[in-house]
């Protein structure tokens, strides 16, 4: 039985998640169950589907729910790394910004040359198609939507990468990085306002890297967004 009820607050996609875990945590979902649809989902909550699947994404970042292709999405089975997961914000305590990125710079530089070594064009077209939808998303200035794909991106890039570590530090640090994505993308806006030109766009040039083989080219992208984001916090913590 759902225990649901409608949300009327900011922080849409929080508030939906923090009652989707609530089920599965009092187990009025238990593993193995099928969760209703987004759709579904969004007319319970009375919400936007753009919230939902946010929230849906975060369960699934967690360990909590998985997706089936052409099933939906249910209950997973609890581990120990679920623990892990929720508590990976606590044992590293990285308190500010700069301490993530930081991180992510050492980190995602390998990613992007195991990505450049390993990707297929299958995989790179498929990153491709997750940065036109960004564009798409920042034409309406939609930031919901924008920090939704710009995760997705930055995950893709860990799975092209092909190494299960990777792909599993992403995922362990799932609700760390889900906050700190969502951060740097609403200072950026406030910031430098919606993302610049497309030829302009650090996103799209660690996509043309990929594509035309250019390893410098994607890891010069790469390196300048993050410095940007990095000089932006310490501006911001020097104020």
């Amino acid at each position: 039985m759902n225990n649901i009820t409608k949300i009327s607050k900011d922080s849409v996609s929080e508030l939906v998640y923090n009652q989707l875990k609530e089920n599965v945590v009092n187990e009025r979902w238990v593993p193995g169950d099928k969760i209703p649809s987004e759709n579904q989902l969004a007319e319970l909550f009375g919400v936007s589907r753009v919230s939902v699947r946010v929230a849906i994404q975060k369960m699934i970042t967690l360990g909590l729910l998985e997706a089936k292709v052409g099933e939906g999405t249910f209950v997973k089975e609890f581990t120990p790394s679920v623990y892990l997961t929720e508590l990976a914000p606590i044992m590293m305590k990285p308190h500010n910004q700069i301490e993530i990125l930081e991180f992510r710079k050492a980190l995602e530089t390998e990613v992007i040359r195991l990505a450049f070594q390993r990707a297929g064009e299958e995989g790179i077209h498929h990153l491709e198609q997750i940065y036109i939808k960004m564009c798409q998303a920042s034409e309406k200035s939609d930031l919901e939507e924008y920090f939704y794909l710009d995760r997705q991106f930055h995950e893709w890039l860990f799975r092209l990468s092909e190494n299960s570590l990777f792909v599993s530090t992403f995922h362990l640090m799932g609700s760390l990085l889900l906050a700190h994505y969502e951060s740097t993308v609403q200072k950026s806006w406030e910031v430098d306002g919606v993302p610049k030109a497309v030829e302009e766009d650090e996103h799209y040039n660690i996509v043309i890297g990929l594509k035309t083989r250019n390893l410098e080219l994607a890891l010069k992208a790469y390196v300048d967004m993050i410095d940007a984001k990095l000089e932006m916090f310490r501006n911001a913590e020097q104020a």
